[in-house]
């Protein structure tokens, strides 16, 4: 266990999730196969209502995807309960939002199962019969790229049906499935009435200040920090001491992490944050900050984005993937790309596979402009908040859900 530590500390997590790519191409196959054959939905057999599966404790993106789960759900007023099983990897784990609806019972009739597909042969093989018979299991599965990847499918005929947060992902999958995919959206709602201030983040009061912020076990490649670091070098000289930007990273590498500090060498007014921050935390990162930069190369949804533009913060974001299902030109600075094709497998995403290639004289363009232009800023700011609360509401997910579960339990099919 112990040499299993250390070696997983020596790879890089790009490396890491590739070679546990080509571990569960060869495994996954054969561990669906073995799993004892569960037993198909039968209404009645269970109380109605959904047992929420997954890492909700996690302190990572995917956690805060089945905590906004929960709270759609609770708003919905459809029964749940949450039983947590945990991610892969050496996570933080002391979110507690949820702990009130934790149970080791799985008492519901519908499970919403919140596993990664790169592991989910494995975690369906170790999972208890118990928990998936006479059950109407659905997975809630996220994807960065138009084409979900032909190792997974398999995974598809575990399920009865599957959701995602966005078209863009819903689309890839109902390429390779006839079976259900529906879009159920996040519901986006921070708070800001009691945001931390600059000083604690050791932020200065008096520079405007761009943000950028991303995970390295998401794939520094796909974030794409790089880009957002060109834009604003060709944006501002390193003479300008009224702007200021913030790069907040999880899980840094520390050869990675170096790699961009040399980038910025030159620049003073740079602040690197690599702790663990909670969820108020990052809340109150994205209120005191005037700016968030995403220049991704593709995005599954863009969680970041949505809760910043719920702020009323302007948003600079390359115009491709599940992000253009909530903003547009009047909400968010859009920043044209060209597709690219990926020439060798970067973790999870293979060889042969287009994203975007920001045009970064754009982005550093928006910079500017929004530096400068205090009435452009505020409009932008003002839209993407309106935008937010009448698209990504938790009365509108929890509708979809409900009637989703309507449409469930009203199926001849199933009856």
């Amino acid at each position: 266990m112990k040499l299993k530590k250390i070696f997983r500390k020596m790879l890089p997590d790009a490396v890491a999730l590739q070679l546990k790519s080509i571990i569960n191409v060869k495994s996954s196959r054969k561990m669906l196969a073995e799993k004892e054959k569960i037993r198909p939905y039968k209404k009645g057999h269970y109380p109605p209502g959904i047992n929420l599966i997954g890492d909700i404790k996690a302190e990572t993106g995917l956690g805060q995807s089945i905590r906004i789960l929960a709270g759609i759900m609770e708003k919905s007023d459809i029964p749940f309960d949450i039983k947590q099983t945990e991610l892969h990897g050496n996570l933080e784990r002391n979110d507690d939002t949820w702990e009130r609806k934790i149970t080791d019972r799985v008492k519901y009739d519908v499970n919403v199962i919140h596993w990664i597909p790169e592991t989910w042969a494995r975690d369906y093989n170790e999972a208890d019969s118990d928990m998936l018979d006479y059950r109407y299991n659905i997975a809630y599965w996220l994807w960065e790229l138009e084409e979900f990847p032909d190792r997974w499918v398999p995974c598809i005929q575990t399920v009865d049906e599957i959701w995602t947060p966005s078209e863009f992902i819903s689309n890839s999958l109902r390429k390779k499935t006839k079976k259900p995919v529906i879009t159920v959206p996040y519901a986006i709602e921070t708070a800001q009435d009691d945001c931390l201030d600059r000083k604690y983040f050791s932020l200065p009061e008096d520079k405007f200040l761009f943000l950028t912020m991303y995970d390295f076990i998401s794939i520094s490649e796909r974030k794409n920090p790089a880009a957002v670091i060109d834009a604003y070098i060709k944006a501002f000289p390193e003479g300008n001491k009224d702007v200021g930007l913030v790069i907040k990273i999880n899980h840094a590498e520390d050869k990675k992490l170096e790699k961009l500090k040399n980038k910025l060498k030159d620049y003073s007014n740079v602040y690197f944050i690599t702790d663990n921050l909670t969820r108020h935390e990052v809340d109150s990162l994205l209120c005191v900050c005037d700016v968030l930069v995403s220049l991704h190369r593709s995005e599954g949804f863009g969680l970041p984005l949505a809760e910043a533009m719920a702020l009323g913060k302007p948003v600079i974001a390359t115009n491709w993937s599940a992000p253009t299902e909530f903003m547009d030109g009047e909400s968010a600075c859009l920043v044209s790309y060209k597709l690219i094709k990926l020439k060798k497998t970067i973790g999870p995403y293979e060889k042969g596979n287009y994203w975007a290639d920001a045009d970064t004289d754009h982005a550093a363009d928006y910079m500017k402009k929004l530096w400068e232009d205090r009435e452009y800023r505020e409009k932008i700011g003002r839209n993407a908040q309106t935008y937010i609360k009448e698209h990504l509401s938790y009365e509108y997910a929890a509708g979809i859900m409900k009637d989703r579960l309507k449409e469930i339990y009203e199926k001849d099919s199933i009856c």
